[in-house]
């Protein structure tokens, strides 16, 4: 081997070394990473003879707390024991400022029980949580008769409600941002009747859904609110990138995701936002909507029929350019056939599927 050809043997040898650490060391940041967010911290204590340990995570996404709720997810838990003789014991949680209080009464023994708690949300607690907060998780531990045993404020940062932390885990998370019960999704419903008259006939009387409609019907019904978003609305596009696929790690998977009323009232969303907006209003009418994500991108797929067994595509990107419903969907049709035959397809979320796996719309 000549002299020159060793040396670029050796240089590609120590490039190949280097890339390998990167990757190990964005691997390892990245459990890191997963393990301070997700991993329970516990807090021990109490008065004799009674032994309280609580766990709470550091950190929630509010967005996905009334899905927590709806599945009774075990977001804190507690154990407790009696060295003596059995105690009935209160135990009671809060999210200050966040939730009600939740009390549980238990028997504490000599073997440590654990107990379960997800407190519910006080009224309109997420419509004001649009930035990070610092709160705490409030944990009292008394008798039948109100003697303490336990007493502590575990530290508790509550996120955004519009922080979405895109991952395989959390993919049908994005349907909480679904909310077709909002009244101004039922105002852009109510105003896309007009647009339904636009459309080829035969159309059908009303924005009926599934019921007695065509699988070309069902493509009119979101042809027209489509088009009232362009029209009514002149919805305009804001280009930002999904993060989701993308291999990131840390903060590079959270993404601020505004709520479709949020949109309609400002006039512009980017793709998810533009997304979610679009399968508030088809969820509202009795349609499937599914979110489509290919690589830094989302738009929106129906089913044409109930059975969910074919699916046509628009993107909101086009509503920048004043294109028409109609050609909206062959555009957002052909880049779905183009992806899918290029295996670039990162997810397509049904919301019914997310809502069966009890993701509830955020508000």
């Amino acid at each position: 081997m000549s002299k020159k050809s060793a040396v670029l043997f050796l240089t590609f040898a120590i490039l190949i070394m280097l890339a390998s650490v990167y990757v190990v060391s964005g691997t390892l940041a990245y459990i890191h990473y997963q393990q301070e967010s997700l991993a329970a911290q516990a807090y021990c204590g109490g008065q004799a003879p009674v032994r309280i340990c609580v766990y709470a995570p550091k950190s929630i996404f509010s967005a996905f707390y009334r899905s927590y709720m709806s599945a009774q997810s075990s977001l804190f838990s507690v154990d407790y024991s009696s060295s003596s003789s059995p105690q009935t014991l209160l135990i009671t949680i809060a999210i200050q400022g966040f939730s009600q209080s939740q009390v549980q009464t238990v028997t504490a023994t000599g073997n440590m029980q654990t107990r379960s708690f997800i407190p519910p949300m006080q009224n309109q607690a997420l419509q004001a949580l649009t930035a990070e907060k610092q709160t705490t998780l409030d944990v009292h531990v008394t008798d039948t008769q109100g003697r303490p045993y336990y007493v502590q404020d575990v530290p508790l940062t509550l996120y955004s409600r519009w922080l979405m932390r895109w991952t395989p885990a959390n993919r049908f998370q994005i349907a909480a941002w679904v909310t077709p019960d909002d009244s101004a999704v039922t105002q852009l419903v109510s105003k896309a009747t007009t647009h339904l008259a636009e459309q080829e006939r035969p159309i059908p009387p009303a924005l009926i859904g599934y019921s007695s409609a065509s699988p070309q019907q069902v493509v009119d019904q979101v042809d027209a609110i489509y088009d009232t978003l362009r029209l009514n609305y002149q919805m305009h596009y804001v280009q930002e990138d999904i993060p989701y696929g993308n291999g990131g790690i840390g903060d590079n998977l959270n993404q601020n995701i505004r709520l479709p009323a949020e949109v309609l009232q400002q006039h512009s969303g980017m793709c998810i936002e533009l997304t979610n907006l679009l399968a508030s209003a088809v969820e509202r009418i009795g349609l499937h909507a599914e979110i489509v994500i290919i690589p830094g991108h989302a738009f929106l797929g129906v089913a044409t029929t109930k059975d969910d067994r074919s699916f046509e595509y628009w993107d909101a990107v086009d509503m920048n350019n004043n294109i028409a419903a109609d050609s909206a969907n062959v555009h957002a049709d052909t880049i779905y056939r183009q992806h899918a035959k290029a295996h670039t397809l990162i997810d397509t979320i049904l919301v019914s599927d997310a809502r069966n796996a009890h993701i509830a719309p955020m508000l």
